[in-house]
């Protein structure tokens, strides 16, 4: 069985990003929230291991495998293909 979690870098005023909270809440789909404004160290992750400062960002950590998907449309459509 495969483990699998999600976590999504945001900024609370970000339009795109209050679509993805929405599709999550509507998906069911459990995903940690980090404010990339509120928390620098979060931020710097983004930067750091998904390689822009971009939000919303949905970092993917499966099987100890970590990909980083962006585009609040990209992100929608996954939450929906796995919910």
């Amino acid at each position: 069985m495969s483990k699998s979690s999600y976590a999504l870098y945001h900024k609370v005023h970000c339009p795109y990003c209050r679509q993805v909270i929405a599709a999550m809440k509507t998906s069911n789909v459990v995903l940690e929230l980090r404010d990339t404004e509120k928390n620098l160290a979060f931020n710097k992750e983004l930067i750091e291991q998904g390689g822009k400062k971009q939000v919303p960002c949905l970092k993917i950590t499966e099987n100890g495998q970590e990909s980083w998907l962006y585009e609040s449309g990209d992100i929608i459509n996954y939450l929906n293909k796995i919910a």
